[in-house]
């Protein structure tokens, strides 16, 4: 319609209907140009709203999962310093006690932390959306202090293998059942594991003297504890240290 007028505009010669017909066209351009990119910027926003949202939510996850881990691997050193205790004569423990103690000091807690919307987020190419170069490199610095953190975390010192391999397997299997992890799974569906504080064994005195006589003897088992321990401090500075940092991170991104 408009490029009709213009044509018959120019056609009469009617140069200044020509000139108002093409404002008109620039004008009309123009808005909709600036429409388009107001849609485009509110779209961003509300996708930034809502990546910032599901970052807080994974945050809040791993600052439970981390509270869980940090009551896991101090329930994992207080039997290790049973069995450290034990082998430097400091505390002797029954042989019943110290078998469960040297099996429950090798437990691990090696699942990763949550970080799946930060993913996705990175794959897509959206990380403009999260906020300013400040918010960006905040979020980005916490997951690399993530990578860190869950290389401690993983780390299996040599006396899992030792003592696993050092106790009898039948010993184990009754351990294992009679002093099984338990695991509560809250809404989220993530699964925190606890150690029994007790639990016994029920098996005759002998099998219990000879496989904590086993133990006991393995070659440089006093140092090999002495090792976790030092591990299992680490791990524990390491999930306080996660703690602060997601809960940090949540609040400077739920404020925004």
């Amino acid at each position: 319609m408009l490029m009709r007028r213009i044509r018959e505009h120019v056609t009469a010669h009617n140069w200044f209907a020509v000139g108002i017909d093409l404002v008109i066209v620039v004008l009309g351009v123009f808005l909709g140009t600036q429409v388009s990119n107001w849609n485009a910027e509110r779209l961003a926003h509300e996708a930034g709203d809502s990546y910032r949202a599901r970052i807080v939510r994974d945050l809040e996850n791993n600052q439970s999962d981390l509270q869980s881990r940090e009551a896991y691997f101090t329930q994992v050193r207080a039997f290790a310093l049973q069995v450290l205790g034990d082998l430097d004569g400091s505390a002797r423990l029954s042989e019943e006690q110290f078998l469960i103690a040297a099996y429950q000091a090798t437990q691990i807690y090696p699942r990763p932390l949550t970080r799946g919307s930060y993913d996705e987020i990175q794959s897509v190419g959206a990380l403009d959306t999260l906020g300013s170069v400040s918010t960006r490199d905040n979020i980005a610095n916490y997951y690399v202090a993530v990578e860190t953190s869950e290389a401690t975390f993983r780390n299996v010192p040599p006396y899992r293998e030792i003592v696993r391999r050092a106790i009898p397997y039948h010993v184990q299997a009754r351990i294992r059942e009679a002093c099984a992890e338990e695991m509560i799974t809250a809404t989220t569906g993530l699964a925190r594991l606890t150690l029994p504080e007790s639990c016994t064994l029920a098996l005759d005195r002998s099998d219990l003297a000879q496989a904590a006589a086993r133990v006991r003897a393995t070659p440089g088992l006093e140092y090999d504890v002495t090792r976790l321990l030092a591990d299992l401090d680490q791990k524990l500075i390491q999930t306080e240290r996660s703690q602060t940092r997601a809960a940090s991170l949540a609040d400077e991104l739920s404020e925004r």
